[in-house]
C-alpha cells in the first residue's frame, strides 16, 4: 500500500512538472516571436539609436556665433528680419495675361472684398410667368431656362437610375479601390520603417567606429603620459646627481 501510494504521489508529481515546464515553453515561444527591441518596455516611444555625427567644432562655433548675433540684433531691434526685403517679387506669367482670373482675384484680396456668390436665380423658373406683353427677346431667355433646367432634372433622372442600378457593383469597385489604396499605404509604411532601421544601423556603427577610434587615441594618450614620466623621472634622477656632482666638487 504505501509503494503504491507514494508510486502515486510521484506520478503527480511529475504531471505538475510537466504542465509547469509546458507553460515555460509556452511563455518562451511567445517572447521568441518578438523583436529583441519589443522586449523592452515602452519601445515604441523610441525609434532611433543613439548616434554621434561627424562635424567640424570650427564650424560648429562660428554658426553658434552668428545664430547668437542674430539674436541679439534681433532682440535690440524688437522686431522679426525681414530676409526678402531686398529681393524683388518674382514675375508671374499668369499676371501678364488680360484674360486671366488671378489679376483680379488679387485685387479682390488687396481691396478686402468678398467674394461673389454664385448665382443661382437664373435656374429659378418658379417666379417666371409666360405673358404676350413679352417680346421675342424675353420669350427666348424664358424658353432657355426653360430648356436647361429641363436638361438639369433629365440628367439627375439618368443618374438616379444608373445609381439605382448599379450601385452594388460601384460600390464594391470603390471598395476595391481603398482596399488597393489601404495594401499600397501599409507597403510604404513597411519601406519608411526599413529605410529608418538602415539609417539607425548605420549611425550605430558610425557611432562604433568613432569608439574605436577614441578608445585607440585613448591608449595611445596613456601611453604617451607614461613614457613622459619615465623621461621626468629620470630627468630628476640626473639633475639630482648633477646638484650632488657639483656639491662634491665645490667640497673639494
Amino acid at each position: 500500500m504505501e509503494t503504491e501510494i507514494i508510486a502515486r504521489e510521484t506520478e503527480d508529481e511529475e504531471r505538475v512538472f510537466e504542465l509547469f515546464n509546458n507553460n515555460d515553453k509556452c511563455e518562451n515561444e511567445k517572447k521568441t516571436d518578438k523583436k529583441l527591441y519589443e522586449l523592452n518596455p515602452l519601445h515604441d516611444l523610441v525609434n532611433a539609436l543613439p548616434y554621434i555625427d561627424s562635424y567640424d567644432k570650427e564650424l560648429e562655433k562660428n554658426a553658434k556665433s552668428m545664430v547668437e548675433e542674430e539674436m541679439m540684433l534681433m532682440n535690440k531691434q524688437n522686431e522679426i528680419k525681414n530676409y526678402l526685403e531686398n529681393f524683388d517679387v518674382p514675375p508671374s506669367v499668369y499676371l501678364k495675361k488680360e484674360d486671366s482670373v488671378i489679376p483680379n482675384e488679387l485685387k479682390r484680396c488687396e481691396q478686402n472684398d468678398k467674394m461673389e456668390k454664385l448665382n443661382l436665380n437664373y435656374y429659378n423658373i418658379e417666379n417666371e410667368t409666360l405673358n404676350e406683353s413679352k417680346n421675342v427677346e424675353e420669350w427666348a431667355k424664358t424658353l432657355k431656362k426653360y430648356e436647361l433646367v429641363l436638361e438639369n432634372l433629365h440628367n439627375a433622372l439618368i443618374n438616379m437610375e444608373l445609381m439605382n442600378k448599379y450601385k452594388e457593383v460601384m460600390w464594391s469597385e470603390h471598395m476595391k479601390i481603398f482596399t488597393h489604396i489601404d495594401i499600397n499605404l501599409q507597403n510604404s509604411i513597411k519601406t519608411l520603417k526599413e529605410q529608418i532601421d538602415n539609417i539607425n544601423k548605420q549611425r550605430k556603427l558610425h557611432q562604433l567606429s568613432y569608439v574605436n577610434e577614441l578608445s585607440t587615441l585613448q591608449n595611445e594618450r596613456n601611453e604617451y603620459k607614461r613614457k613622459n614620466a619615465i623621461v621626468l623621472n629620470e630627468i630628476k634622477r640626473l639633475l639630482s646627481e648633477n646638484m650632488l656632482m657639483q656639491y662634491k666638487r665645490n667640497l673639494i
